[in-house]
């Protein structure tokens, strides 16, 4: 059917010149109007077909997808009605423009032989032997695997939405004293936005007015409630579980938190793993060969074995197949509360084996704990000096602020109510409690308010400065009572942690302390660390982790992603526990945004299964090409055959691809006993099945398009009779 040839072919170069000329005379008005406008940034007109529709990028998939199910339903019909043969050719050309132009790209542009080159040979090929069905099911599967990639691509997307962006579309504000509701896109800076108890805070801010249970699971990954108070950060898409709050604006839409995850994310989701350009590798290394073998089989088994040489290929399966899998352990690390800007790093964690801490507000907590309370005037107790201690850290969230009010609690100390016009903040805070003036600070805020501190006070400070710890003096009526040690502690999850990374293969743990070396030798010992550095300047971090390198060692640092930007950017990995609050200058490539060490080992973890899953993947493509290649050079195998077998790993990688949400589904069913609230796996596992749907079925559900198309056209005739009053049923129906 050489007349059959050329019309497809006739097809696609009626098109390219179509497309050439539009482009010159659209290139020649843009001349006209300004002269330094550059051929680059002119964007000529493309067509995907003779027609192209007004689709994004799945949905023009899925449209090639449905028409070449068409085209395959022409091909069989033109058996039984021949005129059907030329509108199967019509449709095939229409689809297999696109990778006609692939083909010509790759030898134009890029002047080499690439998959695409081989694919466009062998559908034309085919539609020249007159094998019509074998080529729109070639044709159909190729834009299946484009389909089930861009829907998989699409689907984590939609996961980043869901995840965070609940956010509404009208929200009330302050206006001149009054309620207003506008929507959420007038929303500007320094707004005062109003969120009652049930609602999902529409923006970043810091609460003015009111106290909050803020539910921030979405962000963090922590399923307890976060309780809020005046002057903290809240976050766009928590959610407020009790209260009622004032918030002042500081981001809204995109520029909040939760808008810069999402960017972030669909950037992840658009890398190439190791394996998948390995496979390229591959694929490139034997196109050339596979072409010769392909010739030099024609005469001797004929043009069907030839075509089924060709499309032996992994090329296409590989792009698809890949990205799958990985796309799926950076929605499970999302889903645990671990984001991961690059996803090659996930991929190099698994040769990591060392781990580099950041000692402070990394191994350590960032809240103190209130040790000896230390009394100079027996004229106060130990709770007096707490009480009035507390009373003047009332209303402030820093640290040491928040150390004192937990110690209070625990001795069910009533708190008075403060007014704010009684503060007085510098190196200290200022406050009268009861009628009587109250100081809190440092010494030197005692110094420069006249005060004098007792040498036993003075002793005390030091032993603790010495030991790492530090000390806070309390004043009442102009004399200085007594002081409160603070208490610099391990993060409770430490030890488990370290333990855990061990037993998965770390085998050199450091930590790097700006402070002296007593508190860092002392942490050291204390956690089994194999190495340990004090008095670092944050300059100097970096040249210990060359340091390192130049031993051997693959090197992971955990820190403070904005302040330890050399050394992060040294290692082969970084990671900030700084949480969700500065992931804009966060440069580390992964941020725990829970803010604790956590979810270190199982990041490890996910990374030797991502490594498992990929490799599986590589094998996946690589047996079924084989197979075909064998087969159509000794086993006869038909071109359908051909075309079938080698294309099959669209199917088993989606299968592979499930298998993280498999593990997931186990190993929460394992420790569902441990779960603190019982909802937690069922909801955990309905994101995660919504994801799964996203992969596996995607390839069922385009070839299940195929069959059902002239079904949804009958139904759909069938509707507009029966909107009509024209069904005979009921007709019937009207007449009885």
């Amino acid at each position: 059917m050489v007349w059959a040839l050329g019309v497809v072919v006739a097809a696609y170069v009626g098109v390219r010149l179509f497309e050439v000329t539009e482009n010159i005379a659209v290139n020649q008005k843009l001349r006209k109007l300004t002269k330094r406008v550059s051929r680059k940034q002119r964007k000529p007109r493309v067509l995907g077909g003779l027609a192209a529709p007004a689709h994004d990028e799945t949905d023009r998939h899925k449209h090639y997808v449905i028409v070449s199910g068409v085209s395959m339903g022409t091909a069989i019909g033109r058996y039984l009605y021949p005129p059907l043969t030329i509108v199967t050719l019509i449709l095939l050309a229409y689809v297999a423009i696109p990778y006609i132009r692939q083909a010509e790209t790759s030898l134009v542009k890029n002047k080499k032989v690439d998959g695409y080159v081989l694919y466009a040979i062998a559908d034309m090929m085919m539609v020249w032997l007159g094998a019509l069905v074998s080529a729109a099911i070639g044709i159909g599967l190729l834009h299946v695997s484009r389909f089930v990639l861009s829907s998989a691509k699409d689907r984590s997307k939609e996961l980043v939405v869901d995840a965070f962006a609940r956010r509404p579309r009208q929200v009330w504000i302050l206006s001149e004293g009054a309620e207003v509701q506008v929507p959420l896109d007038s929303v500007r800076k320094d707004d005062i936005v109003l969120v009652n108890t049930g609602e999902v805070i529409p923006v970043d801010g810091v609460i003015t007015e009111g106290f909050a249970s803020v539910d921030q699971q979405a962000l963090t990954g922590e399923s307890r409630p976060a309780e809020k108070f005046v002057g903290e950060l809240v976050f766009a898409s928590t959610i407020l579980i009790s209260g009622r709050i004032l918030v002042q604006v500081e981001q809204s839409g995109q520029e909040t938190t939760v808008g810069k995850i999402s960017d972030i994310i669909n950037n992840a989701i658009d890398f190439r793993s190791s394996s998948e350009l390995k496979g390229e590798q591959w694929a490139n290394g034997y196109t050339l060969p596979l072409m010769v073998v392909s010739a030099a089989v024609w005469p001797f088994l004929g043009p069907a074995a030839s075509v089924g040489v060709l499309y032996a290929h992994i090329a296409n399966t590989i792009r698809v197949v890949a990205p799958l899998s990985t796309l799926n352990y950076l929605n499970i690390a999302l889903r645990e509360g671990i984001l991961i800007k690059d996803g090659r790093v996930l991929e190099d964690i698994k040769n990591l084996d060392t781990v580099v801490f950041d000692k402070t507000g990394t191994l350590t907590q960032e809240i103190p704990e209130v040790g000896r309370i230390l009394l100079s005037d027996v004229e106060f107790s130990r709770d007096e000096l707490l009480f009035y201690a507390a009373a003047a850290e009332y209303r402030s969230a820093h640290p040491i602020a928040k150390a004192i009010l937990k110690r209070a609690e625990e001795r069910n100390l009533l708190l008075p109510e403060i007014e704010e016009s009684s503060y007085k903040i510098g190196y200290g805070v200022s406050v009268t409690v009861n009628g009587k003036s109250v100081l809190l600070g440092s010494r030197r805020f005692m110094e420069m308010n006249g005060l004098r501190v007792a040498t036993e006070i003075e002793q005390v400070m030091e032993t603790a400065y010495a030991e790492g710890h530090t000390a806070i003096l309390i004043a009442v009526d102009e004399k200085v009572r007594g002081a409160l040690e603070l208490y610099t502690l391990a993060r409770p999850e430490v030890t488990n942690v370290l333990c855990q990374l061990e037993n998965i293969g770390v085998t050199h743990k450091v930590i790097i302390s700006g402070d002296h070396e007593r508190p860092t030798r002392a942490l050291a010992n204390t956690l089994g660390m194999d190495e340990y550095h004090y008095d670092v300047l944050p300059g100097d971090k970096a040249n210990i982790v060359a340091k390192l390198q130049r031993e051997g060692r693959k090197v992971v640092f955990i820190g403070d992603g904005v302040n330890d930007v050399l050394a992060m950017k040294k290692a082969e990995v970084s990671i900030s526990l700084s949480g969700s609050t500065a992931i804009a200058t966060d440069v580390a490539r992964i941020v725990l945004l829970d803010g604790t060490l956590s979810h270190l080992p199982y990041l490890f973890r996910l990374s030797a299964g991502l490594h498992r899953n990929l490799q599986r993947s590589l094998v996946i493509n690589v047996i079924p090409s084989t197979v075909a290649l064998y087969g159509a050079l000794f086993q006869n195998f038909g071109i359908l055959t051909s075309v079938l077998v080698s294309q099959s790993p669209l199917v088993l990688g989606a299968a592979n691809a499930y298998i993280p949400f498999k593990e997931k589904r186990e190993e929460i069913q394992e420790a569902c006993v441990e779960i603190e609230h019982p909802d937690d796996a069922e909801k955990f596992m309905g994101g995660h099945a919504t994801a799964k749907r996203a992969w596996l079925p995607a390839s069922i559900h385009a070839l299940r398009s195929w069959a059902t198309y002239p079904g949804t056209l009958y139904r759909r005739y069938v509707n507009r009779r029966e909107a009509r009053g024209q069904s005979i049923d009921r007709t019937g129906a009207d007449a009885d």
